[in-house]
């Protein structure tokens, strides 16, 4: 129950809804059913790309280059690869858990979520509205604003 409760909580709002508004209940459970299925071959796709990761990629090799003792290398490849990663943030979870089983620092992890806001191909296209100026300044501040996420992120779990 505990692991489940949020799934738990969302089937007893359906039902009560449904008492006082059976319609809208039906109607949104089909458009939920409509989106699972539709989404259906993105979760496949980071369930096999997360088990590859998982079987492919060591402990060692994560260790090596962001782990524990990676220092500001493992920062930096955090920064280049959360940049340049596109895609929905929620098909990243499951590959950073990996890469979390596997030894990868705390800090490595936080600062790949932060700068996932930035995304390297879009920057010419942001330009071209917001003038380069502007780009670089929120790169800069959103690298430097990751940075410091992880090392306070890792300072405050203790790892």
């Amino acid at each position: 129950m505990k692991e489940h409760w949020f799934e738990f909580f969302v089937l007893l709002l359906y039902i009560s809804l449904s008492l006082f508004y059976p319609g809208k209940v039906q109607q949104a459970f089909w458009v939920g059913i409509g989106l699972f299925f539709k989404m259906l071959p993105i979760f496949a796709s980071v369930v096999l790309f997360s088990t590859f990761l998982g079987v492919f990629l060591s402990p060692k090799f994560i260790q090596r280059f962001v782990g524990k003792d990676s220092g500001i290398k493992g920062i930096i490849i955090a920064v280049i690869l959360g940049t340049v990663i596109v895609g929905p943030m929620w098909v990243m979870f499951p590959m950073f858990k990996t890469f979390m089983e596997k030894g990868a620092r705390v800090a490595v992890v936080v600062a790949l979520v932060g700068t996932f806001a930035v995304k390297t191909p879009w920057l010419p296209y942001a330009a071209t509205f917001l003038g380069w100026e502007f780009v670089i300044v929120s790169v800069v501040l959103i690298v430097c604003y990751a940075v410091v996420s992880g090392l306070a992120m890792e300072r405050l779990l203790g790892e």
